[in-house]
């Protein structure tokens, strides 16, 4: 047996033997930590001040709180951005600032479409390029029509009229107001202006106005002497009749 014991392997005994608690674990009294677990649990307490309802109401005020200011970053594609919708601002005689609702590219794509064929173009700014393309310029006011995100529309004028028929297609974009020849209009200023004929009609209707005017006034500054004239003729049969009555007799 000595023998059989040198040469096989011998499994060392173990220092820590584990065993099964047998007693029932008391979780109301449970027992107090050691040292360092109660050290850790009392570090890893959290601190609550004073509830609400007892503190007065001045403490709810929000003025003493300090002001944090956030530090604005350059963006070289912001004002690049900025610099191409001050252009647009420039070159466009019609800007019209739309609300864009709820809706998806399949619904806007055609409207897009619509507008680009008929020499209009839709862009998409936010607020903080529109003021910085606006601010110190003429187009400074239109900074308050901008929460967020908005859709603008520049082209002519006389294409104002197209631009509704397209927009009737798309309900989810809603006309707010817009620029006329440098001048702000309200949306039933738009529709007004968009009624109106062209440049051409309206110059055909001006001279036909002032021709009618024209005649009118001459004929005013005829009539009296046509009066005249057709009196004299009248007077001069009547004397000329009792001449023809003697020679005829």
């Amino acid at each position: 047996m000595a023998s059989l014991n040198k040469v096989l392997l011998q499994t060392p005994a173990t220092f820590l033997i584990a065993r099964r608690f047998r007693g029932k674990i008391n979780i109301q009294k449970p027992k107090k930590p050691h040292f360092e677990k109660q050290l850790l649990i009392d570090i890893t307490q959290p601190t609550y001040g004073p509830p609400k309802s007892s503190l007065p109401q001045y403490a709810f005020c929000n003025n003493d709180k300090p002001t944090f200011t956030k530090k604005e970053i350059d963006n070289p594609f912001e004002r690049i951005l900025a610099r191409e919708c001050l252009e647009w601002f420039n070159t466009s005689k019609m800007v019209v600032f739309l609300h864009l609702n709820s809706i998806n590219m399949e619904d806007k794509t055609p409207i897009f479409a619509a507008l680009k064929k008929n020499d209009m173009h839709l862009r998409t700014y936010g607020k903080k390029i529109m003021s910085m393309a606006t601010t110190g310029t003429r187009y400074e006011v239109v900074n308050q029509l901008f929460t967020s995100h908005q859709n603008v529309i520049f082209g002519q004028p006389q294409n104002a009229n197209k631009m509704f028929k397209i927009l009737k297609k798309a309900p989810q974009l809603v006309v707010m107001a817009g620029i006329i020849e440098d001048r702000m209009m309200s949306k039933n200023e738009l529709v007004e202006f968009s009624n109106l004929p062209n440049l051409e009609v309206a110059r055909s209707q001006l001279c036909s106005v002032l021709q009618s005017a024209g005649s009118c006034l001459v004929s005013q500054l005829n009539q009296n002497q046509q009066m005249l004239v057709s009196h004299l003729e009248k007077h001069i049969e009547i004397l000329s009749a009792p001449e023809k009555n003697k020679e005829d007799s």
